[in-house]
């Protein structure tokens, strides 16, 4: 089959197709500590950290485990005592919506009732591309009659639209009467829990409206490769299901879980020929790096949402998640010829799913959230990973209106086992991410990873200079950053510290999208190549455009990536001592506030 064959990827380019290794149970991180500079907050681990640190002068770096002064952002005697070493939980008692001309804030009742465990029959969520006809038409029927109801039922679909407005586009503020801090769902530990509660009531009030308490949500399951392209189910324009503002030029292409990457070909899609695309593979690669080499609470959920300080502008950071494969999904929808106003008063393009406030009005954000759910229910299950212990994530709380409707209040530790949901998922088809471990992008005699080359270009360039604004296209390496010594050969043996890459303070405005890819001894001239598929890639730092700050404000955030699993591959061994870390700007504008650094974390 001549065709087929034209699309097999090089040997370069592919993933190398291993038995899905046995599931762990890692062992929680240390508490996390975090310290307010200017109108930012950085998320730091409290192993070694000392807050008399953060008190030096003429720091531009990274001094004894602490985050060093730098322009406008200088330490002060107040940055020495706010810290905030424990997450904050989140109540509706300390949440404010506020409407800013917009009209995104749910409807109130005088009653909330606290949430008790569902009863009846399980609800069974299918693939949206294998979802038989009768589930489709009973979706079709569902979400027709919640189209509609008045908007100002809280059943109607404006107003569940409206949930994922308020929460994402900066309505909320947190503790206005102490704090007043900007609060969002992203980029912390939230994230996933949040989202889980909003689809569960999505679903649930759907099912009332046509009398089916056994009626599920279609997933869009698109980290299979049946499943990579929008489902059909979704395309219909006269449909309820359809939604106008999504790109053209994807309806019919492979869905990019690695969006914004080097290699950005539209390639049409063929349901024959999935197994052998490269964006398939790239694909697979992907989903590989979000779900097995995080296998970490925090690298996979995203760190503790802490928003305790007057003027903060930052949360959290946020976990692979988060970052990966969901964001280019969002971006890859939306329509980049569309605008939408945002709570910031400035147009923002890529709606409805490629801007936060406007997600939510395309039906196919809820099968694709429900897909990122059963990511996590995956890592949590198949994986056996384990889930975060703090209470403050436990007994964060949120307010939904359920079918009745009724205001309930619902906590994290109500919603982390979902078939007391008395939901699951249909698995029809093969975890193929789950053999998909990348490959080396460069070779050596021997098929080793080529550390001998790198090694030869440390110091040939000088090292950048801190803060450091990215200017996509550009890819800056950060020469001999040295590693602990347990990290050498990827810790030397499982009960050795875990390894990871640190980037104190990443900034860049929130109303606009963002991405850098992170590679490990790579030349230059090569990194913009380089992608999940490929050993030498540690991650990426992605976002979604959102409306919630002011214009030019900006946002400080932290970033942490395993690397033990990258050293092992890339053959980096006890004789190294560093390795060159490259910087590949896939957005203008983020600025890195100090170099990066690797440490090794209590497992």
């Amino acid at each position: 089959m001549p065709a087929m064959a034209m699309a097999t990827p090089s040997s370069k380019a592919s993933c190398l197709l291993l038995p899905s290794p046995p599931p762990a149970r890692p062992s929680m991180l240390l508490a996390k500590k975090r310290t307010q500079r200017h109108r930012t907050l950085s998320c730091r681990a409290s192993v070694h950290f000392d807050r008399r640190d953060m008190l030096l002068a003429g720091l531009t770096g990274v001094a004894a485990g602490g985050l060093g002064a730098y322009p406008g952002h200088a330490a002060t005697e107040d940055t020495s005592t706010e810290v905030c070493p424990r997450g904050e939980k989140v109540t509706d008692k300390l949440l404010a919506c506020q409407e800013n001309g917009q009209k995104p804030c749910p409807p109130t009742s005088p009653t909330v009732f606290d949430f008790t465990p569902p009863t009846g029959p399980m609800r069974l969520r299918q693939p949206a591309h294998l979802a038989d006809a009768g589930n489709v038409e009973k979706y079709r029927k569902a979400l027709a009659a919640m189209k509609a109801l008045p908007d100002s039922d809280p059943r109607s679909f404006a107003s569940q639209a409206a949930i994922h407005q308020a929460y994402c586009d900066g309505h909320y503020r947190y503790d206005p009467t102490k704090v007043d801090a900007p609060f969002d769902v992203h980029f912390s530990w939230i994230f996933a829990p949040w989202h889980r509660m909003y689809i569960y009531f999505y679903e649930r009030i759907l099912g009332s409206l046509i009398g089916d308490d056994a009626f599920a949500l279609p997933y869009w399951n698109w980290d299979a490769p049946a499943g990579m392209s929008l489902p059909d189910i979704f395309k219909d324009t006269g449909s309820p299901l359809y939604d106008a503002k999504r790109n053209p030029a994807h309806l019919d292409a492979y869905v990019n879980l690695d969006i914004l990457n080097a290699d950005d070909t539209i390639i049409p899609f063929d349901p024959q020929a999935v197994q052998y695309n490269q964006v398939v593979q790239n694909n697979l690669c992907t989903l590989y790096v979000q779900m097995m080499r995080n296998s970490k609470a925090q690298h996979f959920l995203g760190d503790k949402f802490c928003a305790r300080y007057p003027g903060t502008v930052s949360s959290g950071t946020s976990g692979s998640l988060e970052s990966m494969a969901h964001t280019s999904v969002h971006v890859w929808a939306g329509d980049p010829a569309s605008s939408e106003l945002g709570h910031d008063g400035q147009q923002h393009t890529g709606a409805d799913m490629g801007f936060l406030a406007t997600a939510g009005r395309d039906p196919v954000f809820y099968s694709h959230h429900a897909n990122v759910d059963r990511m996590w229910h995956l890592w949590a299950t198949k994986l056996g990973r384990t889930n975060f212990d703090d209470p403050e994530w436990l007994d964060t709380s949120f307010v939904f209106y359920d079918e009745k409707p009724q205001l309930v209040r619902i906590k994290v530790r109500d919603v982390l086992d979902a078939s007391k949901l008395k939901y699951g998922y249909d698995e029809r088809e093969p975890l193929q991410w789950m053999g998909a471990r990348p490959t080396p992008l460069l070779l050596r005699k021997g098929g080793a990873a080529a550390t001998t080359t790198t090694r030869k270009l440390r110091g040939a360039a000088p090292a950048p200079t801190f803060p450091l604004t990215l200017k996509e296209g550009q890819s800056v390496v950060v020469p001999s950053v040295p590693m602990p010594k347990a990290a050498a050969a990827g810790g030397g043996g499982k009960k050795q510290p875990d390894t990871v890459l640190v980037f104190d303070g990443i900034e860049f405005e929130p109303s606009k999208g963002a991405k850098f890819d992170v590679v490990i001894n790579v030349p230059p001239e090569h990194a913009a190549s380089a992608g999940p598929r490929h050993s030498e890639y540690a991650g990426s730092f992605a976002t979604l455009p959102r409306g919630g700050n002011k214009p030019g404000e900006t946002v400080v955030v932290a970033l942490v990536l395993p690397l033990d699993e990258v050293l092992a591959d890339i053959g980096v061994g006890d004789e190294e001592g560093t390795v060159n870390v490259v910087i590949v700007p896939r957005t203008q504008g983020i600025k890195i506030i100090s170099p990066p650094r690797i440490e090794t974390r209590e497992r």
